[in-house]
């Protein structure tokens, strides 16, 4: 009989004894930085917080520090606590949230027709009717041809429809118009995956995990391709960040991330590469047993 290796990810908590003072440090020129705009925005506020965290950062003399920085789950940890920092350092900043660009073009449309069309698509695609709603939402573009929900939602018809070029198609129209959409970008590496485009779904994967550093969706996208494609390092590297950040918010897809890695650990087994498997786990700070 056949014998299954299971692979045991446990994720090591971590402590650093300067975090905080680096924290604050980052924090409060951060908030210098933010004192000098008039608007606090989206960009301007994520701007200023990651330019003054890499010159915080290189400035310090201390090597670990810079060790903070070398991992994506690092700059994400980093960044998450300077950001708590600075909400405690100039709390006067914050009185109003920063603006959303997610909460902007993610919106209902402002124009009558255009949503009382999409209203009508929504229920067309809840039924599966998936050409009438096209022609609803369609109807609802011409009305509106900012809209991005309804160009994500006739990319998610075509979908159904097994017609994945004009699937491409209209998220590519919605990325034009919110090029940092995480909707469009994570269900358009989808699609390219079905196509077995893996180089293509990876280059909008990784633009999702630019725009989007904690959201594991990017990472776990990425990592699918990478292992289809047999660049099993990569692969590893953003399963095992998808896996750390879906451990953080116990989510159930750690199950899923569980299994890429053990698939993962064979391959590389059996590429003679167990070392680097264990060295990139390591480097990520996940133990594996």
């Amino acid at each position: 009989m056949r014998k299954i290796l299971l692979i045991l990810v446990v994720i090591s908590n971590l402590n650093y004894s300067y975090s905080q003072s680096l924290e604050d440090k980052i924090a409060l020129k951060a908030c210098e930085c933010l004192k000098k705009n008039k608007e606090i925005t989206e960009d301007i506020y994520r701007n200023c917080l990651t330019t003054v965290m890499t010159e915080v950062v290189f400035a310090d003399k201390d090597p670990k520090v810079r060790e903070t920085i070398n991992t994506v789950d690092g700059i994400q940890n980093l960044l998450k606590k300077s950001n708590e920092a600075m909400i405690k350092n100039c709390p006067e900043l914050f009185s109003k949230k920063p603006e959303s660009k997610s909460d902007i073009f993610y919106a209902d449309s402002k124009i009558k027709k255009a949503q009382n069309s999409y209203i009508i698509g929504k229920d067309l695609m809840q039924n599966q009717k998936y050409d009438l709603a096209i022609e609803a939402l369609k109807i609802a573009l011409k009305e509106d041809p900012k809209f991005v929900l309804a160009y994500d939602d006739i990319a998610v018809c075509y979908r159904q429809l097994n017609d994945y070029d004009n699937a491409i198609k209209y998220y590519k129209k919605s990325l034009e118009i919110f090029p940092e959409g995480d909707y469009a970008l994570m269900n358009i590496g989808v699609v390219y995956t079905l196509k077995k485009d893996y180089k293509t779904a990876i280059e909008y994967y990784e633009k999702l995990i630019k725009y989007q550093p904690a959201n594991a969706e990017g990472y776990f996208g990425a990592g699918k391709n990478y292992m289809e494609i047999n660049n099993n390092e990569k692969a590893l590297q953003n399963i095992l960040t998808a896996h750390r950040i879906y451990t953080e918010s116990k989510s159930e897809y750690t199950e899923h991330t569980n299994i890429i890695i053990g698939a993962i650990y064979q391959k590389m087994k059996a590429d003679n590469k167990e070392d680097a498997f264990k060295k990139i786990a390591a480097e990520n700070n996940i133990k594996i047993e």
